[in-house]
């Protein structure tokens, strides 16, 4: 199998010497290159994909926004469910009805979820480590690979060649003990660029919190946080058609794990180590783009009950490397690409057992932009420890009806790898465990519309998608212990209608936005352990969904409210209730020569709503945060 897979990389290489001619300019709207003239940056084929509506944040926008990690920002502006266990806390998402392992975070284009627990705690991931966040619901696994079932979000960082020098400095400070410092420092000119980012975060995390009627509200204990990060990039342009970027993630957090609403207390707590070093190096030649990259991931998760005298070390070390062709011709434009990763990890459940895995995938993309309709296939080929994946298509299209009004429509087969500790934990880790997969389909309507002063936007989306394989943790009849099994199938299918109005009169904006998510994902197979009947609905899936914003911004002065409604839901032991949660911003913005400075006042969960996302998990009621940034841009 791995010389059919040399083969297919010569292939590859030799691909690019047969390569159609580029001309100078293309007509897409997603993609950013002129060849051969020097203002070049690369394609976006693989995240600017037909077929469905992406979200993207880019830098200004997230300085407005109320998040301060990728879980606060998914939760407020992207409709995704995101299961906290509380302030500070792990915090996943469900995606569409999909699991945690679903949603697959990306890092400049590469994965950082964790191999051993095939997820990634969002909250450990800051906003301002990046400069653009970029979020694509739906199937995706012929561009990104394994976990792409749900959506994919990619954060990535980009460098500002027209700055001279650039500095933020920011402090906030909030309710419960919370304090922030970030420290962002931009230095270079037009061929090289240094950026270099500090952040600092505690919190003590003693709010109250509502028990039942009749009873005292209770203070939360054991929940301080303590966070530290440090990013660097380096970008050297050596000339007009190369580029050499180097990005540095390290970070630190200890974290107490508080009881739940059931315990008295609890002594548990949990350090994360992360270190993520990634080099890529970016060639534009007359025949198309090549981008070359390489990585190194090291994570270490330890978690302690000094209560139980439990001590769990674990930690993995993954190199990775990718490298992808581009090339355009007229209408067209084509992908090719070689992913390989090697992961080694280690950890008391493993015992003796070190486990390997090796991963390599081809895949490529070619897409039509005509006038009247673009369409996009894909393809990609997976080996994993000398065992091929099926292979997984994506057929995408838009279709510009009238002017204003797009239909788009995707269909794509996906699939999630069983985690390493899916397959080696001892006792309960399955070696033979089938990859989930199964087939998803997508559809939207969408209408834009821009006159004079007006923006409105609206749209209607249905999703279909079947997976098989799902893989469960359970406690199956004779046994005396927890495996992982292929225990049943999953079926989701849903409405997402979108709206967003903004008017611009002088100095004065408005824009509001809504939306609803109608998500059923329901079992396809009775179980007994856990017992799930054929068509319940899974745990932690609110069927209902809402939220709605509105912002005004006059001159320097910007004030928004969002409010979000989530429905019931099924949790393991109990029920939760539907929930109901408000979050008002106010910022004023002075902006002199070439300093500027923003203050701002954060008023969380205003209606001081009593609730839970996880169960027995209590969410802090109203609370606040206020802080300043600071900026100085000097450019060229």
């Amino acid at each position: 199998m791995r010389l059919s897979f040399r083969l297919a990389i010569i292939l590859l290489y030799s691909l690019s010497g047969q390569a159609i001619k580029v001309y100078a300019q293309s007509t897409g709207q997603d993609s950013s290159y002129i060849l051969p003239t020097t203002h070049i940056t690369s394609s976006k084929i693989r995240q600017s994909v037909a077929g469905g509506i992406n979200k993207e944040w880019h830098i200004a926008q997230l300085e407005k926004l109320p998040a301060g990690n990728l879980a606060e920002l998914l939760n407020t502006e992207a409709g995704t469910y995101i299961k906290s266990y509380g302030q500070g806390s792990l915090a996943t998402s469900s995606v569409r009805g999909g699991s945690a392992g679903h949603t697959l975070v990306l890092w400049n284009g590469l994965p950082i979820q964790s191999p051993m627990l095939g997820l990634l705690d969002l909250a450990l991931l800051p906003v301002n480590a990046v400069e653009t966040i970029n979020f694509n619901p739906g199937g995706n696994t012929a561009m990104w690979g394994s976990g792409a079932i749900g959506g994919v979000v990619n954060m990535d960082n980009e460098a500002d060649f027209s700055q001279k020098v650039s500095l933020k400095s920011s402090t906030e400070s909030g309710s419960f003990g919370q304090f922030q410092q970030q420290l962002k420092l931009g230095l270079g000119n037009q061929k090289l660029q240094s950026v270099t980012k500090f952040s600092h975060q505690q919190a003590k995390n003693d709010f109250y919190y509502f028990l039942a009627n009749g009873i005292p509200e209770r203070k939360q204990t054991n929940a301080r946080l303590s966070q530290q990060f440090l990013g660097q990039d380096l970008y050297w342009k050596m000339n007009d058609r190369n580029q050499l970027t180097l990005h540095l993630w390290w970070q630190q957090s200890d974290r107490q794990i508080p009881p739940t609403n059931v315990q008295n207390r609890s002594e548990a707590h949990q350090d994360d180590l992360t270190t993520r070093l990634l080099v890529e190096y970016k060639h534009i030649g007359n025949k198309g783009i090549w981008n070359v990259k390489t990585a190194f991931f090291k994570e270490h998760l330890n978690y302690f009950d000094d209560q139980i005298l439990l001590e769990s070390r674990n930690r993995f070390r993954t190199f990775l490397a990718e490298i992808t062709g581009q090339w355009f011709w007229n209408k067209h434009e084509m992908l090719a690409g070689i992913f390989n990763a090697h992961t080694r990890a280690w950890s008391a459940g493993y015992k003796e057992t070190i486990p390997v895995e090796y991963k390599t995938a081809l895949f490529g993309s070619w897409k039509y932009k005509g006038e009247k309709w673009q369409s996009q296939v894909s393809l990609r080929q997976e080996l994993v420890d000398e065992q091929l994946v099926p292979i997984v298509p994506a057929f995408r299209v838009d279709w510009y009806l009238i002017p204003m009004l797009t239909l788009k429509g995707k269909i794509s087969r996906n699939y999630r790898l069983p985690t390493l500790n899916d397959r080696f934990w001892i006792p309960g880790g399955n070696p033979d465990l089938l990859p989930e997969s199964g087939w998803s389909q997508e559809l939207t309507l969408l209408h834009e519309s821009k006159k004079n002063n007006f923006q409105f936007e609206v749209s209607l989306t249905a999703f279909n998608r079947n997976i098989d394989n799902w893989i469960l943790w359970s406690l199956k009849q004779g046994q005396t212990f927890w495996s992982a099994n292929n225990m049943t199938k999953v079926w989701s299918r849903g409405l997402e209608p979108r709206l967003s109005v903004s008017y611009r009169f002088k100095n004065l904006t408005f824009q509001w936005r809504g939306g609803y998510d109608y998500i059923r994902s329901t079992n396809q197979v009775a179980l007994n352990n856990p017992q799930m009947a054929v068509g319940d609905q899974l745990i932690y899936t609110p069927v209902h969904q809402a939220s709605g914003s509105f912002s005004i911004e006059w001159n320097q002065l910007y004030l928004g409210y969002q409010h979000h409604f989530t429905g019931k839901a099924e949790g393991i032991n109990d029920p939760l209730n539907s929930f109901q949660t408000g979050n008002v911003r106010g910022q004023y913005t002075y902006i002199f020569k070439q300093y500027k400075g923003i203050i701002y006042l954060n008023i969380n969960n205003i209606w001081d709503a009593d609730y839970l996302v996880i169960e027995r998990r209590p969410m802090p009621g109203i609370h606040f945060e206020t802080g300043i940034h600071f900026f100085f841009t000097q450019n060229k």
